[in-house]
């Protein structure tokens, strides 16, 4: 429970606990007893009170809860981690995959060229393939893959997270996410851990869910779906994390968002134990980057202020240095070019996929029609990349954002469409494509 307050110090929303009518009214009594052994604080609500505070709900309440919560961005939250890191000396290199470990020794491969690095102790934190990198060193880890596939939604249907009061199922969270509304989520066993599928049935349930409690979704434009897969030790339910220690082969599995800090905290524990360091883990009390002074900001970013720190939190201090060209590169989340600096130069940027979930340029309403060209420009212009790079880029990038649109192409079809034209007949690029690839 601790875990779940510090994370939701990250972006506090407040949350709902709704049922409605059909739902069993056994669980809410399973409910309250569960929060009461938790030490988890809920205020219940009437309809009419609940319906007050989220006004979008169907009205066919039955019984409503309210609990502190929160929302985090997981894109940025991973890179303040690996940008702490580095300010704190360790070395960062993405897109790289282990594919020998001898001893202390472990080679790998990035921007295929193979690479070797030497370690006292060895952190096996791969996810879904810790199974197979324990492999390496002849140990068996146990993990299973599940597939969770989200929906994305045009503007902001709730303001707080709404779980489905009844058993933990699917398709029971419905949560607002910067200018969108998500709805999800789907847990699916999946044996390809490097491609798979979002299927048009897991779309249309989701939908179905996502209507059911919040009506109003059926007027919003769904722009697209994605999926990630969840990492399983032991039962589904539980979401338990397990900490393995051979020697200097140190493997943590399983887990979840909410334990993330809890789960690398044991680590860095025991490897500084086993480096006879004293020290110990200090992330519970410390953030993740030092404060930034609001003064500061809001002098350097004006208006942008609030939306710069929102995206950002503490490390729009460095972004500053890049106030200096602030041309509008993405009209739909008012993204700039100094941030599609800053991103490419300092949180570990090798393309524009990287640098969109960075800055979330291309993620509204146009899904990047406009703004890929814009933001390839951006690092043309400051010889960043040179102009097949670019091409390359814009091409990548598009796929990217079309693998999340091809679920949803029945609800968003005029505006895939008007993409394919933009890119296809305007530019193209169904022809540069090929060109550039050979």
């Amino acid at each position: 429970m601790q875990e779940v307050l510090l994370i939701q110090q990250v972006n506090p929303t407040g949350g709902l606990f709704v049922s409605f009518g059909g739902d069993d009214e056994a669980y809410k009594g399973k409910f309250q007893a569960g929060c009461r052994k938790a030490g988890i604080k809920i205020n219940e609500l009437t309809s009419e009170e609940a319906l007050k505070i989220e006004p979008n709900l169907n009205s066919n309440i039955e019984s409503a809860f309210e609990v502190d919560d929160g929302v985090v961005d997981p894109f940025m939250l991973t890179v303040a981690n690996a940008y702490a890191a580095r300010e704190n000396k360790a070395e960062i290199e993405t897109y790289s995959r282990v594919v020998k470990i001898a001893g202390r020794e472990l080679s790998y491969l990035n921007d295929n060229k193979k690479k070797k690095i030497k370690a006292d102790i060895i952190v096996n934190a791969t996810g879904v393939w810790a199974g197979k990198t324990a492999k390496l060193v002849g140990r068996e880890i146990k993990v299973k893959a599940y597939k969770g596939t989200i929906l994305v939604y045009q503007g902001r249907a709730v303001e707080r997270v709404v779980n489905h009061l009844h058993f933990p199922s699917q398709g029971d969270i419905i949560l607002p996410h910067r200018n969108t509304t998500l709805v999800g989520t789907t847990n699916i066993p999946e044996k390809n851990l490097e491609r798979f599928n979002i299927e048009k049935e897991e779309v249309d349930f989701l939908k179905e869910e996502g209507f059911a409690k919040v009506p109003l979704l059926r007027k919003r434009v769904l722009l697209r779906a994605y999926a990630g897969l969840r990492p399983v030790v032991g039962e589904i339910s539980t979401r338990s994390f397990v900490l393995s220690d051979d020697g200097n082969f140190i493997t943590i599995s399983g887990g979840k968002l909410t334990t993330y800090r809890l789960m690398a905290e044991k680590v860095g524990n025991l490897v500084a134990r086993k480096l006879g360091v004293r020290a110990k883990c200090r992330t519970a009390e410390e953030n993740i980057i030092g404060d930034v002074k609001p003064t500061k900001l809001k002098k350097i970013f004006k208006k942008d202020y609030e939306r710069i720190f929102r995206r950002y939190g503490n490390l729009s201090g460095k972004l500053s240095a890049y106030s200096s060209r602030n041309k509008r590169i993405c009209l739909c989340e008012g993204v700039t070019s100094n941030e599609i600096l800053f991103a490419s130069k300092e949180l570990f940027c090798k393309n524009l996929r990287d640098i969109r979930r960075r800055t979330r340029f291309g993620m509204g309403f146009c899904q990047g029609r406009r703004c890929t060209f814009e933001a390839a420009l951006t690092l043309f212009s400051e010889n960043i990349i040179n102009s097949e790079e670019a091409q390359l880029q814009i091409i990548n990038s598009l796929e990217e954002r079309w693998k999340g649109i091809v679920p949803v192409i029945e609800d968003y079809m005029s505006e895939a469409k008007l993409l394919e034209a933009t890119y296809s007949c305007t530019g193209n690029y169904n022809m540069v494509k090929n060109i550039i690839r050979r």
